[in-house]
């Protein structure tokens, strides 16, 4: 199947955290940066390969990649004796055995995300599990379900139905979190006093495909913390009742940092997490102070609240997933944590409290480049020096030759590196875990990042300042 086009970006959709431009501006743009990135995928020879313990094939390239299908194109043989690994399940990929690598699926660039997560699958797919999430206020109903069929190489198919935009008193939201567009989108979220609401909201994330359902996740507020932890596991224990035969049901949470970020807040936290045995799968949105984009935190508190989270988890057999956490989602995998997800914008990077900043008009976007060897971002500008730096490995990924050969610099290429970037990573740590575990892996790959990068000539948005905060903690 052909790879649907995003719908078009309503204002809540755009990131919180990068220019506010006109939305026509940053529509425009995005057609132009597409070109390269079309070309390199028109580009890309048709090609399928088996996948192992099935009958199906897996596209890995052409217009196609990322889907499954029963067979080849009539006159188009299997590639060679390459196989692709087993689709793993979703029981499976719960129990934990790879990391989770939830791709999220946000308003930019989302008809490119299966053709990069298909290709982290047949290259990686023996050390971590591909996974996908979905916000059911963002998109059609039939886009998000189409998106869900796409990506088929997903073991877990999550559709977020964001109800933490309730919650404004709680949370640091953009104005009009829940306007006309999102209300068609996501119907449940007009009226949360309905005595039927929490079935609604169970069967939109049904409709589109999901395989594991989410509790509404409403933001615990940590001025009123006892009243607040009590309704949500209410609420949570009554989506539960309402499950049906083999749906899987997972704790959603929605957290200012201060719960994590220590004393009896947290404590209560983790207590009251204890005691809710009847969920072994948490999701746990977590909200931030709001950094430059893309930045990881650095907030050595917080650190310490996410690992105490996951350990807690480990040690209790439960799979904790961190949606929207980025880079210091992957960091938890040292501690517990079963898997993490990311997209491609800031704001898919790091749930990051709302901060208004007024862009230039005709302003362009950052030309940023994911350099996993420092495991940070870098301007452009900085690569030439760092790439020509003793010790540099070179990206191997298939998006990097086109994206350094086109010209302007393509957004859309850049954001699949950086996925497939991370995703590598991801399977690194599975790779190496068995010298010491995850922990020991994720150890190994940040002081390597550290070290190495304390050669490096860099300017200051550019300098991976989280890394010495990371190493002590780790």
């Amino acid at each position: 199947m052909a790879h649907e086009e995003p719908d078009s970006m309503s204002e809540d959709s755009l990131d919180w955290l990068e220019h506010e431009g006109s939305l026509a501006e940053v529509v425009d743009e995005e057609r132009m940066q597409d070109a390269a990135a079309n070309a390199w995928l028109a580009a890309e020879e048709e090609k399928y390969v088996a996948i192992n313990d099935s009958d199906s094939y897996l596209a890995v390239g052409g217009a196609e990649a990322g889907s499954v299908v029963a067979a080849p194109p009539a006159g188009l043989a299997p590639t060679g004796t390459s196989r692709a690994p087993a689709i793993t399940g979703r029981d499976v990929a719960l129990a934990g055995g790879r990391p989770i690598y939830l791709v999220h699926r946000g308003a930019r660039y989302a008809n490119f995300l299966p053709v990069v997560m298909g290709d982290l699958h047949h290259k990686k797919g023996n050390s971590l599990t591909v996974g996908a999430i979905a916000n059911l206020p963002s998109a059609k109903a039939q886009t998000t379900s189409g998106f869900f069929r796409q990506t088929s190489v997903a073991a877990l198919r999550i559709a977020d139905p964001q109800c933490y935009r309730l919650d404004d008193k709680v949370l640091r939201l953009p104005p009009k979190t829940i306007g006309p567009q999102v209300l068609k989108y996501a119907p449940y979220l007009a009226d949360p006093e309905d005595s039927d609401w929490l079935r609604q909201v169970l069967d939109a994330q049904r409709a589109v495909g999901a395989n594991i359902l989410l509790t509404p996740g409403r933001a615990l507020n940590p001025d009123d913390p006892q009243r607040s932890l009590d309704a949500a596991f209410q609420e949570a224990d009554r989506a539960l009742a309402l499950s049906e035969r083999g749906e899987r049901v997972a704790l959603n949470l929605t957290i200012p940092s201060r719960w994590l970020a220590g004393g009896a807040l947290r404590n209560r936290l983790l207590d009251e997490i204890l005691e809710q045995d009847q969920f072994d799968v948490l999701y746990v949105r977590i909200q931030w102070a709001a950094t430059k984009a893309f930045a990881p935190t650095e907030d050595s508190d917080l650190l310490m609240g996410i690992r105490r989270l996951a350990n807690l988890c480990g040690d209790e057999g439960r799979a904790l997933l961190l949606p929207q956490t980025g880079i210091t989602g992957w960091l938890a995998l040292a501690h517990g944590a079963t898997g993490y997800g990311l997209g491609v914008s800031g704001s898919e990077q790091c749930f990051a409290e709302f901060a208004f900043r007024r862009g230039r008009p005709g302003q362009q976007q950052a030309e940023r480049y994911f350099e996993k060897q420092i495991l940070h971002t870098l301007d452009r500008s900085a690569l030439d020096p760092v790439q020509s730096a003793p010790g540099y490995l070179s990206c191997d990924c298939s998006y990097c030759p086109a994206l350094f050969d086109s010209q302007p610099w393509s957004q859309p290429l850049a954001a699949l590196h950086h996925i497939f970037a991370m995703g590598a990573l991801t399977a690194k740590v599975h790779e190496d875990s068995m010298r010491g575990g995850r922990h020991a892996a994720v150890r190994r790959i940040v002081s390597s990042a550290k070290r190495w990068s304390s050669g490096l000539q860099l300017g200051s948005d550019d300098v991976p300042r989280h890394l010495a905060v990371w190493d002590q903690a780790l």
